[in-house]
């Protein structure tokens, strides 16, 4: 029976790649002697090496694709990690490190970001060649629909396409930043920030869906906030209840301010025209 380099729990003959006791890769490793053989085990590769003594809990939990990219080469890990983010949400996020820099994450995170960003903006130009801006709505402020209308044009394009790497960074820290104030409203950040920031780089995965024209934004908009709850639960090690709490409470709490400000400019309107205030 073989058994896995990290744990040394059994294997199950339908592992595939990952144990399913600790997440630890096994792509990398030897098939363990059975139990019984005489003999040391052969000593571990270095990916898939258990971490050092006094390792915090939850640190070094496993690999993921991403930390292999140096063996397996930058394209390949991209589509591993993309694959098994999007494929084995659960798994993955089980697997993965909650600690050790945010430099590596951020780079998965700015790759598959920015390629989703462009291809957003690229749509958005293609379509307003065609049909002109829908921003007409807002005549009575051209100042703004001016500027949104150029965002959509080529102009705008290049613009992402150049600064389309700093607006994924920023976007992926604010938010990390109220995801993981949520949870410290809720009592769920069990880790650290770095553990939320990690959770929210790798849900960047879901970029590659607005490759899709027209309805890769929304399917992609759903399908990130699937991946916040999965990843926050493994990464936290809370209920899924509490990580959806986390995730969804700030839609909410926007919903309701901007419910509050329409109602308010509804009320302020309603006394400024005749006829609609109430007699």
């Amino acid at each position: 029976m073989a058994l896995c380099p990290v744990c040394r729990n059994a294997l199950p003959e339908s592992a595939a790649g990952y144990c399913p006791n600790c997440g630890a890769s096994l792509a990398s490793s030897e098939a363990s002697p059975p139990a019984g053989d005489a003999g040391s085990p052969p000593p571990l590769p270095a990916s898939v090496a258990p971490p050092p003594p006094g390792t915090p809990p939850g640190d070094g939990r496993g690999r993921i694709p991403w930390d292999d990219r140096a063996r397996v080469g930058l394209l390949t890990a991209l589509v591993e990690t993309t694959r098994d983010v999007l494929g084995s949400p659960t798994r993955f996020f089980r697997a993965m490190p909650v600690s050790g820099g945010i430099g590596s994450p951020l780079l998965y995170a700015v790759i598959v970001g920015w390629a989703g960003l462009v291809a957003t903006a690229l749509y958005q130009a293609v379509f307003r060649s065609i049909a002109g801006s829908h921003f007409a709505a807002f005549g009575d402020r051209p100042e703004l629909a001016a500027m949104l209308g150029w965002m959509e044009s080529w102009g705008g394009f290049f613009v992402q396409a150049v600064f389309g790497g700093v607006f994924v960074v920023i976007g992926v820290f604010l938010s990390a930043g109220v995801l993981h104030l949520m949870l410290l409203l809720l009592g769920g950040a069990r880790r650290d920030f770095e553990a939320t920031l990690r959770v929210v780089c790798f849900a960047q995965a879901t970029s590659v869906v607005f490759l899709v024209p027209f309805c890769g934004q929304l399917v992609g908009f759903f399908w990130t906030l699937v991946l916040y709850v999965i990843g926050l639960s493994q990464a936290h090690e809370i209920g899924a209840g509490k990580a959806a709490a986390a995730t969804l409470l700030p839609i909410v709490l926007l919903c309701c301010c901007c419910g509050g400000a329409l109602m308010l400019f509804a009320g302020a309107l309603a006394s400024l025209v005749p006829g609609l205030a109430t007699p």
